[in-house]
């Protein structure tokens, strides 16, 4: 099938900061960068806690004091990474680790809109890869684009909080890695749920970053959605002690932030609250059936800019009826081409701002 490459030239370029060498180098190199949003993401995790009964940063650093010798056993080389990232940024390691050890779970009404769509179905033959990143708004301009190439290791580009922790990337071996917040019941102390993305972005091989993205000893887990660029679309349902596959046997899947396989819906904590969820999984799925055989980059960016159901639309708007924890908006929009090796993100709301590409071998 003939590869086409899409207009990128109607799109501005996206500016993305490009970093090399050791893990501890890389590390220190981000911080440095991002040291406004490291300091920033701090303050927003104080305020996170809270929202939790009981919640305070001294229970927090323990809490990482516990989880911390399984990433250590699991993933040395990032635990290395933020080391350096704690001293380019002046944030304490110890800081550092309790704010994304997985110890304030809330995620209230928040959630993200995902699709995969294979070249069967792309107008050029392309593996498109799109995400919506739906979250608190005081992380507006927190998510940040990165091009991180650490020693030994497949390069990547990804969106990370303050440049260190990816939530949407893609690497030159042609792996990308997007995915959803899910809230199960089984959490326990283990690996916090934001560190296997990282790991997938390093993984070489479709099966690598498959493992790579269900560590056993977990404590929390995303939907982790694993594609690459020979088509292969996996939706990692997950929780603290299982998981299930789903397959996008025909070509295609969308995943809001429900469980969707049978083997999970034990591990839902209260699907009443996920109406919004499963509006927008439908709404997408609707959407996108019948441009299947022609789906384009912008085919995407029209569903993920979609109102239907706002506030509570693919395209997230603030809810004022919403508590300040349950407040979610979209960061950004974005979708990648696997093929080519292309991604474009939107600045903001995809309503509202333009969406700008960056070529990872560029």
């Amino acid at each position: 099938m003939a590869v086409t490459l899409e207009s990128s030239h109607r799109y501005g370029r996206l500016s993305v900061f490009r970093v090399h060498g050791s893990p501890r180098d890389v590390g220190e190199q981000l911080g440095e960068r991002f040291t406004k949003e490291a300091h920033r993401a701090v303050e927003i995790f104080k305020r996170e806690l809270t929202w939790e009964p009981g919640g305070t940063m001294e229970g927090a650093k323990r809490y990482a004091r516990k989880v911390l010798p399984r990433i250590e056993t699991w993933y040395p080389d990032f635990l290395d990474e933020m080391r350096g990232y704690s001293k380019g940024s002046g944030v304490a390691f110890d800081v550092l680790a309790a704010s994304w050890s997985g110890y304030s779970p809330s995620l209230g009404r928040k959630g993200c809109t995902d699709l995969a769509v294979g070249p069967e179905h792309t107008a050029g033959g392309s593996v498109l890869v799109a995400h919506n990143e739906d979250y608190s708004p005081p992380f507006e301009g927190n998510v940040v684009p990165v091009h991180v190439a650490v020693d030994g290791k497949p390069a990547f580009f990804a969106m990370s909080y303050g440049g260190l922790f990816p939530t949407i990337g893609f690497n030159d071996a042609g792996i990308s890695l997007t995915g959803n917040a899910v809230s199960h019941n089984d959490s326990r102390v283990g690996i916090p749920k934001m560190f296997p993305p990282r790991r997938v972005l390093e993984a070489r091989t479709l099966v690598e970053a498959l493992e790579a993205s269900m560590p056993e000893g977990r404590g929390s887990s995303f939907n982790n959605i694993v594609c690459s660029r020979e088509g292969e679309l996996y939706s990692m349902e997950g929780s603290a002690t299982t998981f299930d596959a789903v397959y996008g046997e025909d070509g295609w899947l969308v995943h809001t932030n429900h469980y969707l396989s049978p083997k999970m819906w034990k591990f839902e904590t209260n699907l009443h609250t996920k109406f919004c969820s499963i509006m927008r999984y439908n709404r997408a799925r609707r959407l996108l059936k019948p441009f299947l055989g022609r789906v384009t980059p912008e085919t995407i960016m029209a569903i993920q800019r979609d109102h239907v159901g706002e506030p509570d639309s693919i395209c997230r708007h603030e809810n004022p009826a919403n508590g300040e924890a349950d407040k979610t908006k979209t960061l950004f929009g974005s979708v990648i081409n696997l093929t080519t090796g292309e991604v474009w993100v939107s600045g903001s709301t995809p309503c509202s701002t333009e969406y700008r590409t960056y070529r990872l071998g560029g």
